[in-house]
């Protein structure tokens, strides 16, 4: 009996190891070429962050922010591009909320609706887009924005 338990057990040990501290996820862009059908998967974190940031040109970055590429994620269709955008790093919410109400408009979004708090949230459109914006402080000078960008 011993033996049919030691097996499993060993296996879960090894599980548990595996999901311990020093296991860390690695951000992947896997890509299928629609001509060849050919499967490309590269892991290069710099490829990654220009990527995100070249799917949404038109949405500002704080530049004392840095992309969270385990929060962040883009689906890319022939038609459009919708996902996810996680960004965090130094500053304060109310300059985050300032920052955004300026910069959005020069970049052709309309403010439909906005509210600050702890949590700030903004709402933007442009023709066929939409983007809702929302800013948290996580420590004393720090903070993080998550956009949420979809079709109008």
């Amino acid at each position: 009996m011993q033996k049919t338990f030691l097996v499993p057990t060993i296996l879960i040990a090894g599980l548990l190891t595996a999901c311990g501290p020093n296991y860390q996820a690695r951000p992947d862009v896997t890509t299928v070429n629609p001509k060849t059908g050919e499967v490309q998967t590269r892991s290069d974190s710099k490829d990654i962050e220009a990527g995100l940031l070249k799917a949404f040109p038109d949405i500002p970055i704080p530049a004392n922010h840095k992309i969270d590429l385990e929060r962040s994620v883009i689906f890319t269709s022939p038609n459009q591009t919708v996902g996810k955008l996680t960004t965090e790093g130094a500053g304060d919410v109310n300059s985050l909320y300032n920052f955004y109400t300026t910069q959005m408009p020069t970049q052709g979004w309309s403010l439909v609706n906005s509210f600050q708090s702890a949590t700030s949230s903004l709402y933007f459109s442009k023709p066929g887009k939409f983007v809702a914006i929302i800013l948290e402080a996580t420590g004393r000078s720090s903070s993080r924005v998550t956009l949420n960008v979809g079709p109008e």
